[in-house]
């Protein structure tokens, strides 16, 4: 009898607990989120303003509080510090709400009825937002946001129904009003039964037309261009007439819009439309932004334009080349388009894409993985490229793409998807293919060693299978991987890819590829890639010459004699500048220039350095606004020696054994019916590496040997070396 009290006991303390944590979990103020990103969205059409600071400030706290509460087991103090801000904030939001004057107070009942109407409100515009505090009998307080669109919602009657018993505050936003005075009625209709008719108008303006056409500096005639309109009076964003919209070529992976949101540094980030020449078309009146891009080696345009009521204002934009990289045979490139081409409307979206950031070859990658493929393409090869004006579309391929075990590769100038899942781990197998059918074989995202990419590497890039690394994407340049296997004597180009759909847009980071003064195509991109004559950026400029050698090209020598070194980083003060330029040698600055005034926009290197032993030598620039730009080494080469960083070899190759013995365990793993991660997954992953894991040991056993070979090497290169 006695146990039997104390199990009841403990029941009931258990019982107790748990209620206690589900009130301490329930959320203070249902829909704070919702209502917080609403009033900032709708913050100047309520009659008296909501403190902003004090409004982005709750937003920021509930916010960081959800991230936290998402998690699938949040750490037990993280969870407890997220709950109290969310209850402060929760708070916070509640009082603003209850101080604002324009919030309209509306009772429900069991009976159907109306209040009189509400003052005419007169709009700026073609947007409004109305501040209700619903009051439906006892019960708690929550939020509620209903944002109707006018062009589709049927009639004037705008219905807000469920509204539960309590105090509800709703913020109800309206869109596409209708010109002129027009009258509306808010429905309120409560849970069970009780509506209540809220009559009211709004009074807008006539709308004004704005045209608008960007020109070429190159020609003087209408051109493609990513453009960004935002009206002063609440800060929305205005669609062009004619934007293209990407979504149909995305398969509804990453952003599947044609908005995009482009990772440059500075003011400039921010969402732009892709227009394909002039528009014209009907705004509300008031003040707009104008921001005109035409890739990195234009000038921004930034305008401001006054829209007027039943008036049209037009504007031509001409933005500035401030480079003109062609001209020096250096043709920029995108390595990693993701967008589908199955037809010439495909194509020509793509073009219009590519030559509004004047971006001259894009790879446009058709993706995989073990499961499926994505981003369709109509063929490869060179029948199947696109070619317009100097601008080109050339089939490739992002493939194999594991997450969890050896990372994504990319593949250019290719003449058949290569894609074999009996074989999807042999990564070498695809690299020999794309090479055999004269194509160029390289990694993604190295930059940020993203699903762990640097397991392929360290069995792969020793063997000379790979040609190229990315190491700039989504503005930031990565180069830990890409200066290892620099630094064990492996020659790879540097590339970067913008990654488009999960990027912002084509060419937000670029690689430059010299060709020479010959006519530019494809063909000779390609090779120049394979060369090695790259630098990459997303900003700035950079030219780099050893002994008159640039990169990806070799500097032989014989003795210990002096090289000159040249190097100059420069940019356009409208959209960024050097803040420093550096000679990097063996992944460490050997030279290092900064400006001497505020509005220098070049910083140049002239200096010699000792042949010694060979190395590796390469330009690094970095800008005031966080652009970026590196080069391809140029490699200097002793006679019998590898340029590779001799004295941090050890540690080097000790890495690299990590990286196969990591490759080994994911083996172990799927051989053990795991997954990664250790846990038991029956997936297709898991089993085809259990199938290909003795093939891909293999390749681990004979990089194994490889490295052992180059520690002998560097065993018999200590007696020539001096």
């Amino acid at each position: 009898m006695m146990m039997q009290k104390l199990i009841l006991g403990t029941v009931i303390l258990m019982l107790g607990m748990g209620a206690a944590c589900a009130a301490q979990d329930r959320d203070p103020l249902p829909g704070a989120v919702g209502m917080a990103d609403a009033l900032l969205q709708r913050h100047e059409y309520l009659r008296d303003s909501i403190d902003r600071e004090k409004l982005d400030a709750v937003h920021r706290d509930l916010r960081e509080a959800e991230h936290v509460l998402r998690k699938p087991a949040p750490d037990a103090d993280d969870k407890k510090e997220a709950l109290e801000k969310r209850g402060d904030a929760s708070k916070r939001l509640l009082e603003l709400l209850q101080a604002a004057s324009c919030a309209q107070t509306v009772r429900m009942s069991s009976q159907t009825a109306m209040t009189a109407p509400l003052a005419p409100v007169h709009l700026p515009g073609d947007s409004a937002a109305f501040l209700f505090r619903v009051e439906n009998g006892e019960g708690p307080v929550q939020c509620k946001v209903s944002l109707l669109d006018l062009s589709v919602a049927a009639g004037t009657h705008l219905g807000i129904s469920d509204i539960p018993k309590g105090t509800t505050w709703v913020l109800a936003g309206l869109d596409r009003i209708p010109q002129g005075r027009i009258s509306h009625r808010f429905e309120f209709t409560a849970d069970g039964d009780g509506e209540l008719t809220v009559p009211f108008e709004t009074v807008t303006l006539a709308h004004g037309l704005l045209g608008v056409r960007v020109l070429s500096d190159d020609t003087g005639k209408p051109a493609p261009a990513m453009i960004r309109l935002e009206w002063k009076t609440d800060g929305s964003e205005a669609k062009p007439a004619n934007a293209l919209d990407f979504a149909v070529l995305f398969d509804n992976q990453g952003s599947a819009t044609g908005l995009r949101r482009a990772n440059i540094p500075g003011k400039l980030g921010a969402r732009y439309w892709c227009i394909p020449g002039p528009f014209e078309m009907a705004l509300p009146p008031g003040e707009y932004s104008v921001t005109v891009l035409r890739g990195i080696e234009h000038a921004p345009v930034q305008d401001t334009v006054t829209v007027e009521s039943n008036k049209t204002v037009t504007r031509s934009y001409r933005p500035e080349r401030w480079v003109n990289m062609a001209k020096t045979g250096w043709y920029s490139g995108d390595d990693h388009v993701h967008t589908q081409i199955l037809s010439d409307r495909d194509a020509g979206l793509v073009m219009n894409w590519i030559q509004a950031e004047d971006v001259h070859l894009a790879n446009i990658v058709k993706m995989g993985d073990i499961y499926r493929t994505w981003f369709e393409q109509r063929g490869f090869g060179k029948s199947f490229r696109v070619e317009d004006g100097g601008y080109i579309l050339s089939p490739g391929q992002e493939c194999p793409r594991t997450h969890e075990e050896l990372g994504h590769t990319l593949a250019m100038n290719i003449t058949g998807m290569v894609r074999n899942t009996d074989q999807y781990y042999l990564y070498d197998k695809v690299f020999d293919e794309v090479h055999r059918q004269g194509g160029l074989s390289g990694y993604a995202h190295t930059n940020s060693d993203s699903f762990y990419v640097h397991r392929d590497m360290s069995i792969n890039i020793p063997k000379g299978k790979v040609d190229f690394a990315e190491v700039l994407q989504f503005a930031k340049l990565g180069t830990d991987l890409y200066y290892d296997f620099l630094n064990l004597g492996c020659k790879v180009t540097a590339s970067a890819g913008s990654d488009v759909p999960w990027g912002g847009s084509v060419g937000e980071v670029r690689v430059y590829a010299h060709t020479g003064k010959k006519k530019f195509t494809a063909d000779r991109w390609f090779d120049a890639v394979r060369r090695g004559n790259t630098f990459v950026t997303n900003g700035l400029m950079l030219d780099f010459t050893v002994q008159g050698a640039g990169p990806g090209e070799e500097v032989d020598v014989t003795d210990n004699r002096p090289l000159r070194v040249k190097a100059r980083a420069w940019g356009d003060a409208r959209r960024d500048v050097p803040a420093k330029l550096e000679i990097i040698v063996h992944g460490a600055p050997v030279k290092t220039v900064v400006p001497e005034g505020a509005d220098q926009a070049s910083l140049e290197a002239d200096f010699t350095i000792p042949s010694g032993n060979g190395f590796w030598i390469a330009a690094k620039a970095e800008g005031r606004d966080g652009t970026r730009a590196h080069t391809t080494p140029v490699y200097v080469v002793r006679k019998g020696l590898r340029f590779w960083k001799y004295d941090g070899l050890a540690e080097l190759i000790t890495r690299q054994e990590a990286s196969l013995a990591e490759v080994e365990h994911i083996v172990a793993e799927a051989q053990a019916g795991r997954d990664p991660n250790g846990e038991a997954n029956p997936d297709l992953p898991v089993t085809e590496m259990a199938k290909q894991g003795p093939a891909l040991l293999e390749r681990v056993a004979a990089a194994k040997q490889l490295y052992a070979e180059l520690r002998a090497t560097a065993e018999h290169e200590a007696t020539l070396r001096k």
